[in-house]
């Protein structure tokens, strides 16, 4: 077993984090939620999940594991709840038609810009329960705060990264236009379901391990 401390294992870390919350899987929903904001307003929201996801991840490397006994709940029971939510989404993603005004949702960007930020987008697509799940087991693991404070600065990191990712998807927008990221929404909608479906998949067979035979 690799020694906690090492600096390879702390590259690690940070590479399992970036695919586990791979910041590019926010793009799709960010620009479909987003079409009608202002650059402001989409600015605002890319800063708000960039943060989110720090503090749920942060939070799960010292807290999460106790959350989790505290309610009994387990990263399957939370991976199954957050792969039905992503595929609801997705849902939306490929038969939706927000762009058009005739289906009225609460959390509509166009009334409330900054609903989506943490919850689809920071929590569970970005910061979801393979991410959560990681830095609990890395938490647990740590032996000491020299080791505590290198793995939050890994999370923050991540972190950055988010940010960056969304704030390029609006400078991405302006070439693809309406047409284009009406097109890339709903391909990307496919994409997100083949995600959930995985996600659901993976947790059903943790929670009935029988139907991995």
């Amino acid at each position: 077993m690799e020694h906690v401390g090492g600096n390879f294992y702390y590259i690690k870390v940070f590479i399992a984090l970036m695919i586990l919350v791979n910041p590019f899987e926010g793009i799709p929903l960010f620009l479909s939620k987003t079409n009608h904001c202002t650059p402001e307003e989409k600015a605002a929201i890319a800063k708000k999940t960039s943060l989110a996801v720090f503090l749920i991840l942060v939070l799960s490397l010292f807290f999460g594991k106790y959350i989790l006994q505290l309610f009994g709940i387990t990263i399957a029971s939370f991976s199954l709840a957050g792969g039905i939510i992503i595929f609801l989404i997705a849902i939306d993603m490929v038969l939706g038609k927000s762009d058009s005004g005739e289906k009225s949702m609460p959390n509509d960007p166009v009334n409330n810009p900054s609903d989506i930020a943490i919850v689809p987008l920071a929590i569970p697509l970005l910061a979801g329960p393979g991410a959560i799940s990681s830095v609990i087991v890395y938490g647990s693991t740590s032996t000491g705060i020299e080791n505590d404070l290198i793995l939050a600065v890994i999370v923050l990191m991540v972190g950055i990264a988010v940010r960056i990712s969304l704030r390029a998807a609006s400078k991405m927008e302006r070439f693809l236009h309406d047409t284009g990221v009406k097109v890339l929404t709903k391909i990307s909608g496919l994409l997100v379901a083949a995600i959930a479906v995985e996600m659901i998949f993976h947790a059903l067979i943790q929670v009935f391990p029988s139907m991995n035979k």
